[in-house]
C-alpha cells in the first residue's frame, strides 16, 4: 500500500492544475495550487505552491475548514519537505476546505506566505450519513440523514427501485456547543466542537412484512440519495429465520481497524443476507468532544446502515461525564457509584450528539434504554452508564420488559449493554469490580426470565461463557459474549481462568459476532477481520 501510493503522488502531481477557487497570494507572492481542484467525500488534496525560491526546512501547511481562532487552530499540519503537501481522510464538514502556508520566523512566530480555498464536490446541503432504524411500530422503518440544509426532509420508497411512488415528510433538529455538559465538548474549534449541521428523519410507514423496499432521501431543493434497499420487520409471530451483526468498540482510527470491519459486514449484509439488523453496543464513534469524527464515522457505516437498521446503545465514551448534569438529554442522576470507574470519558458530549444522530423505539429511555421485537427474539438495549441497582429506573423498567415478552412468540432474548458482567480480562481490576456488581444486579433477572444471550463490550477483545449462573457453568443458564473488537485499540494482557473458570473461548483480535436465529436454535460466530475465517462459533438451544 506505501509503494502503490509513493508511486501514485508524482502522477497527481503531473495532472495538476491550478483551483478555479481563490488563492490569495502572499506579501512574498506565493501562489497555492489544488489538486484536484475540488475535494471528493472521504478523499485527499495536493497543495503545491508557486514563486517562492525556497522552502524553510520548518515551513509548513495547514488545512482547516470553517471558522478558525488563530493560526494554531486546524484540522491537520505537515510540514514542508518536498514542493508539495498531501492531505487525506477529507470528509463532507459542510464548509470549504482551505489550506495555509506559513513560513518559519527565527523568532519562533510564524508568517503566512498563502492560503487556497478547495470546496467539495458536492453542496453542503447534499443527503449524507444515512442510517435506518426502528421505531414502535412492526410496519414502519425510519431514515436518517445529515445536510446542512434547513429544508424539510423527505423520503420517496416503493417496492421497486422504478416506483418510488410513496413519499413522507420529516423533522429536523441540530445542536451548539452549550448545549453538551463540559469542556472539551462544549469549546469550539477546528478538532473540538463545530456545527454538525442538521438531522433529519422521515418515517417510512405501511410497510408489508419481509418485503424488500427501495427509497431514497433528500428533497427536491437539496438532490437526492442514490437509491437504496432493505427488507421489512417480520410480522408478529413470524418463524422465518434471523440473520444479524453485532459489535461495539468502533471508533475511526487512522489505522484500517474499525475499516475492516465495516468491509467484512458489508461483505456478509450484502452477499451473506445478513440482514435483519446491527446491533452496536456502545462506544460508536470515539469523538469524544471531537466534532469531525462523527462525519467521518458515519462515512464508515453508511454502506450498511442504508441496508440494515443499524441499532446503537450508550457506551461510556459517549455518555460518561462530571458536571453540566442540567444538559443531561437523559433528563437522570449521574451514575457515579464509589465502586465504579465512571468520570469523564465522553469529554463532555453526555449523550448529546447521540440522541441527535441515531433513533430508537420509544418504550424506554429513549436511546439509552429500550427494546424491539423482531420476528423469533426480543432484543433489549440497556444502559451500563446509567443506574442498574434495584430499585432503580431502569432495572424496574428491566424487569418489567422481561416480564412481558410472549416466549411463545419470541422464544429467544438477547440483552445488549455496554459494560459487562463477565471478563476474565488480565489488568483491568476497575472494569472488574464494575462487572461483578453489574452482575450482582442484574443476573437474578437473567436467571428468572431465561434470558439466552447477553452481549456487551468495553474491553478490547472477545470472550464467550457457558451458560453461566453466579459464576458458575450451568445446565440452563445465560450465555456471555463480549465483542468489544470491532476497531478500538486492543487490549494488550490476555485472560486468566484465577479470574473465573467459566470462559469457554477468548482472543485479543479484532472482529465481530454474526447470529442465524430460527425455532429451535441460535448459531453464533465470531470472525476475524483479518481473514474473514471463524474463530469461534457456539449452538444455543432454548432451555429446557
Amino acid at each position: 500500500m506505501i509503494r502503490m501510493t509513493l508511486m501514485l503522488i508524482p502522477m497527481a502531481m503531473a495532472r495538476m492544475r491550478e483551483s478555479p477557487w481563490s488563492s490569495v497570494e502572499g506579501p512574498l507572492g506565493l501562489t497555492l495550487v489544488a489538486a484536484p481542484p475540488v475535494i471528493q467525500d472521504g478523499g485527499e488534496v495536493i497543495i503545491s505552491w508557486k514563486n517562492l525560491d525556497q522552502e524553510h526546512p520548518n515551513d509548513y501547511v495547514t488545512l482547516t475548514c470553517g471558522p478558525t481562532a488563530d493560526k494554531n487552530d486546524f484540522l491537520q499540519l505537515r510540514n514542508v519537505s518536498s514542493h508539495f503537501v498531501q492531505f487525506d481522510d477529507l470528509y463532507m464538514l459542510r464548509c470549504p476546505y482551505e489550506a495555509h502556508y506559513y513560513r518559519y520566523g527565527k523568532d519562533g512566530e510564524s508568517q503566512l506566505l498563502g492560503s487556497i480555498s478547495i470546496p467539495m464536490v458536492d453542496s453542503f446541503n447534499t443527503p449524507k450519513q444515512g442510517h435506518l432504524g426502528f421505531t414502535d411500530a412492526i410496519d414502519e422503518m425510519v431514515i436518517m440523514y445529515n445536510s446542512a440544509s434547513t429544508q424539510t426532509p423527505q423520503v420517496k420508497f416503493g417496492t421497486t427501485s422504478h416506483n418510488l411512488n410513496n413519499i413522507r415528510s420529516g423533522k429536523s433538529t441540530t445542536y451548539k456547543a452549550s448545549d453538551m455538559c463540559h469542556e472539551p465538548a462544549t469549546t469550539i474549534g477546528q478538532k473540538f466542537f463545530r456545527s454538525p449541521g442538521y438531522f433529519h428523519s422521515v418515517v417510512m410507514d405501511g410497510l408489508v412484512p419481509l418485503s424488500e423496499y427501495f427509497y431514497q432521501y433528500g428533497n427536491d431543493l437539496d438532490g437526492w440519495s442514490a437509491i437504496r434497499s432493505f427488507i421489512s420487520r417480520p410480522a408478529l409471530g413470524d418463524n422465518t429465520t434471523i440473520s444479524f451483526i453485532a459489535y461495539a468498540d468502533m471508533g475511526v482510527d487512522d489505522s484500517p481497524r474499525g475499516w475492516s470491519t465495516s468491509l467484512r459486514v458489508f461483505e456478509d449484509v450484502v452477499n451473506k443476507d445478513y440482514n435483519s439488523f446491527l446491533l452496536h453496543f456502545g462506544d460508536i464513534s470515539y469523538a469524544r468532544g471531537v466534532g469531525y469524527m462523527w462525519d467521518k464515522y458515519f462515512a464508515l457505516i453508511e454502506p450498511v446502515a442504508t441496508r440494515i437498521p443499524y441499532l446503537v446503545s450508550i457506551g461510556n465514551h459517549e455518555f460518561d461525564y462530571i458536571s453540566g448534569g442540567e444538559h443531561d438529554p437523559s433528563h437522570l442522576e449521574s451514575f457515579h457509584p464509589s465502586w465504579g470507574n465512571y468520570g469523564a470519558d465522553s469529554s463532555g458530549e453526555c449523550g448529546v450528539p447521540m440522541v441527535h444522530r441515531f433513533h430508537a423505539p420509544s418504550n424506554g429511555r429513549g436511546l439509552f434504554w429500550y427494546s424491539f421485537e423482531y420476528g423469533l427474539a426480543t432484543v433489549i438495549q440497556m444502559s451500563s452508564e446509567h443506574n442498574f441497582l434495584p430499585g432503580s429506573l431502569q432495572h424496574s423498567w428491566l424487569q418489567a420488559t422481561l416480564a412481558g415478552i410472549d416466549r411463545t412468540r419470541t422464544p429467544w432474548i438477547i440483552l445488549t449493554a455496554h459494560r459487562m458482567m463477565y471478563t476474565t480480562q488480565m489488568g483491568e481490576e476497575e472494569d472488574l469490580r464494575v462487572s461483578l456488581h453489574f452482575r450482582a444486579a442484574v443476573e437474578p433477572l437473567l436467571q428468572q426470565y431465561k434470558v439466552n444471550l447477553v452481549l456487551t463490550g468495553h474491553q478490547h477483545s472477545y470472550e464467550r461463557s457457558c451458560p453461566v449462573y453466579q459464576g458458575k457453568c450451568v445446565e440452563n443458564g445465560t450465555v456471555h459474549m463480549v465483542v468489544g473488537s470491532a476497531g478500538a485499540e486492543l487490549e494488550q494482557q490476555g485472560f486468566s481462568d484465577q479470574i473465573g473458570e467459566w470462559s469457554v473461548s477468548h482472543i485479543n483480535a479484532f472482529g465481530y459476532l454474526r447470529g442465524h436465529i430460527s425455532r429451535t436454535k441460535m448459531h453464533l460466530e465470531f470472525v476475524l477481520n483479518t481473514n474473514g475465517n471463524v474463530y469461534d462459533q457456539v449452538e444455543l438451544r432454548p432451555w429446557q
